[in-house]
């Protein structure tokens, strides 16, 4: 019994860092396509935009990163703890 439990626990774990990952994806692609889009109108505003919502997009990445730290290591203290 104990082995599905934590079997299960395992699953959801990876589950949610699955949902994490996807969640990073998204602010890297945004990322990506608007720095590639100012350097192709080579605009000066248009960089500069680019930067702001790149910055904002890093910080989207951050806490997801952190999110899915958080899921680790609270992963990791229910392991010790048993």
């Amino acid at each position: 019994m104990l082995e599905m439990t934590e079997m299960n626990a395992s699953v959801e774990l990876v589950e949610r860092m699955d949902v994490a990952l996807h969640r990073l994806c998204q602010p890297l692609t945004v990322l990506q396509c608007r720095l590639a889009l100012s350097e192709l109108t080579g605009e000066r505003n248009a960089m500069q935009e680019a930067i702001r919502e790149a910055l904002r997009e890093c910080g989207r990445m951050n806490a997801a990163v952190g999110t899915m730290r958080e899921m680790l290591q609270q992963a990791v203290r229910t392991a010790e703890s048993e």
